[in-house]
């Protein structure tokens, strides 16, 4: 069984919005501000969530980590820095680290 949240439809992000939709069809989408990039698997599928969906998302399922949004999450060729938990861009100094793969306690899950 997978530990993992099951995912709905692949929503455009840009916006960085929560992608919060109960029935998984833009009629329920939430799209308030997200306050939170999600990483939700292993397999570095990503989305963002509100305050209220972020709590919820932590009580009821596993993920492989979330930070506070910050000005690099969403970016194209923005890469997820495990250690520092949040997003950098491959220009910034900080990228040289950066590391876009799950945390090894998580891949002796899958």
């Amino acid at each position: 069984m997978d530990p993992f949240v099951p995912l709905g439809r692949v929503v455009d992000d840009q916006q960085r919005t929560c992608n919060y939709s109960p029935s998984n069809s833009r009629d329920t989408d939430c799209g308030a501000d997200g306050a939170w990039h999600v990483m939700w698997n292993p397999q570095a599928e990503v989305s963002f969530a509100c305050d209220p969906h972020m709590a919820e998302a932590r009580a009821r399922f596993v993920f492989v980590g979330a930070h506070p949004v910050g000005p690099d999450c969403g970016m194209p060729g923005a890469l997820w820095d495990i250690d520092e938990n949040r997003c950098v861009h491959p220009d910034s100094p900080a990228a040289e680290s950066a590391e876009a793969s799950a945390p090894l306690h998580v891949q002796e899950l899958v």
